[in-house]
C-alpha cells in the first residue's frame, strides 16, 4: 500500500513523506506542530500519525516560504539599489560583500546551480541580474542560520 494512500503512518514514513530526518520528526512531534498517538503493541512501541496532518503540516511549511510577487519586486529593488556601486560581473568577494555569507557557502550555492555564474581564469563571475534571481528565490527566503547582512537586509525591506 502507498504511503499516501494510508490514513495513519509511522515516524519512518513521516520521515520518508517530508524528506526530514528522525530528529527534526521527533521535534515536530513533541512541539504539536504534528499530531500523534503512541502506541503499544507487546514491547513494540510506534508513532501512529494521521496523514491528514502531515499533509496539512506540509502544506503550511510550502506556503510559509513562498514570497509573493510584490516581495520578491521589493526585495530585487532593494538589492539593485545595494548593488548600484558594484561591477556588472560579480566575484565571490562581492557577492560576500552584499550577502555577508562566507566564500565557501557562496561557492556551494555556484556549483550547485543556485546562483547562475560562468567560471573566467579559474574564478567565478556572476552577472548581477543573476544574482537577483538568486536572492529573490525561496531558497533564500528560508535559509535558517542568516548572516547579519541578510537580517538587516531583510529588517530594511520589512520582511522580519
Amino acid at each position: 500500500m502507498n504511503v499516501v494512500e494510508k490514513d495513519y503512518i509511522t515516524k519512518q514514513e513521516l520521515c520518508q513523506v517530508c524528506n526530514i530526518s528522525q530528529s527534526t520528526a521527533y521535534k515536530l512531534l513533541k512541539s504539536g506542530k504534528i499530531h500523534f498517538e503512541k502506541c503499544c503493541d507487546g514491547l513494540l512501541h510506534y508513532y501512529k500519525i494521521p496523514m491528514s496532518d502531515v499533509v496539512k503540516y506540509m502544506q503550511e511549511h510550502a506556503e510559509k516560504n513562498q514570497l509573493s510577487e510584490r516581495q520578491k519586486e521589493d526585495i530585487a529593488e532593494y538589492y539593485r539599489t545595494k548593488m548600484a556601486g558594484f561591477p556588472d560581473a560579480l566575484n565571490a568577494k562581492h557577492i560576500q560583500d552584499i550577502t555577508g555569507y562566507g566564500k565557501e557557502t557562496i561557492r556551494k550555492w555556484i556549483n550547485s546551480r543556485k546562483i547562475q555564474g560562468i567560471v573566467v581564469h579559474k574564478r567565478f563571475v556572476v552577472d548581477k541580474d543573476a544574482l537577483i534571481v538568486f536572492l529573490t528565490t525561496p531558497y533564500y527566503f528560508s535559509i535558517i542560520r542568516r548572516s547579519k547582512t541578510h537580517i538587516a537586509d531583510f529588517r530594511v525591506i520589512g520582511l522580519m
